[in-house]
């Protein structure tokens, strides 16, 4: 059975867009306003979850647009070539976006564009391996990612803020983007690897199909690294295994938390795929669908416009105020209760944008100019 749409990935990735503004614009308004609440910390938490899952979607979209021009009769070499500039497409497209919103400063940061274009480039010429080889690729990421932290000495990298200080040396900026950026290669390759692998299970066939052991694969994911938490918070281990039984960790990525984050992803996957894609009878129209759609389609657009509202809203407050800091005031605009309206009332606003630029067809939306650009 051939489906036009994949329902569980529009809502996954409207989630995971939708999550990132959230924690992004009451980041940027509280952060340093009133960080020590309760609402504020359970914003973070729950935050920490979007990244993860809109890479590892990454991975599974890549699997079915292959298998999509794979069937439709496209040239394997005309394929390779359209992820090729895909790929370096988006990841110069998040330079660019580094040096204009977030000022050129920031350029070697290593954003989450950066890495989707590089893991796009990576993961393709990985996609015939076999998913035993890419399980073991991931554990071997997994085991490698906390060793390669500590020789390169991971916190150095970062100021007393919680802030990636971007290198301009060749050293510094491959150290970066392999190991210390706010997205490295090691270890957040292992969500589109991910994604790629369970993509194939579920996809690959001609019947869509829910692979057994999937859902208990994400509940003991979930668990054991639960587990490894508590062991790591009641033990109070050092050297090296506190490498691996870890507390709770963004930045950087802990294996706990690789972990954890994985285990989420698949189990909403699971859940989201048998109800919306599996079941029969779905209502394509349903508002619910039709809104997570719309987010999802632009999810890249709703990207790049949240952080550039808002963030040059932060500067011009700064300018205006004759400040000499550029960010003087990031963080410090309202308590947190009110930055969850403002995030309500943009969500909102925007998704009004997203009907009036769906009846165009996404006429010069980030998306559009990216097919544009890169076929």
């Amino acid at each position: 059975m051939v489906i036009k749409r994949y329902n569980s990935i529009d809502i996954l990735r409207a989630l995971a867009i939708i999550g990132m503004i959230h924690v992004h614009v009451v980041e940027w308004l509280s952060s340093y306003y009133d960080s020590h609440t309760t609402l504020y910390q359970l914003g973070e938490l729950t935050g920490s979850f979007p990244a993860p899952l809109f890479t590892f979607l990454v991975g599974m979209s890549l699997f079915i647009s292959i298998k999509r021009q794979e069937e439709t009769g496209v040239e394997p070499q005309l394929i390779a070539d359209r992820n090729l500039r895909r790929g370096m497409g988006i990841f110069f497209f998040g330079l660019l976006f580094m040096i204009f919103v977030w000022m050129p400063e920031e350029v070697f940061a290593w954003d989450i564009l950066t890495f989707i274009g590089a893991s796009l480039l990576i993961v393709f010429p990985l996609r015939n391996l076999s998913s035993k080889r890419i399980i073991s690729l991931i554990v071997f990421i997994l085991a490698v990612s906390p060793v390669i932290r500590v020789y390169t000495d991971y916190h150095s990298h970062w100021d007393r803020w919680g802030e990636y200080i971007p290198a301009f040396d060749m050293p510094g900026v491959l150290m970066g983007f392999f190991a210390n950026g706010y997205f490295p290669l090691f270890p957040w390759l292992v969500f589109p690897l991910g994604g790629y692998a369970v993509g194939r299970a579920c996809f690959g066939e001609s019947e869509l199909r829910l692979p057994k052991k999937l859902l208990p694969v994400g509940i003991i994911l979930v668990a054991g690294s639960l587990g490894m938490m508590f062991l790591s918070s009641a033990l109070a281990m050092g050297g090296i295994a506190a490498w691996y039984v870890s507390p709770f960790t963004f930045y950087p990525a802990s294996t706990s938390y690789v972990l954890l984050a994985m285990g989420i992803n698949i189990v909403l996957f699971v859940v989201f795929y048998r109800l919306f894609d599996l079941r029969e009878g779905v209502n394509e129209n349903n508002p619910f669908l039709v809104f997570c759609r719309r987010y999802s389609r632009y999810a890249l657009t709703a990207y790049v416009v949240h952080h550039a509202l808002f963030l040059w809203a932060l500067i011009a407050y700064s300018y205006y105020l004759k400040e000499l800091f550029r960010w003087q005031y990031y963080g410090y605009i309202m308590p947190t209760v009110y930055a969850q309206f403002v995030v309500i009332a943009f969500i909102a606003l925007f998704y009004l944008v997203l009907i009036a630029w769906d009846k165009r067809d996404g006429r010069y939306s980030f998306e559009w100019w990216l097919r544009r650009l890169t076929g």
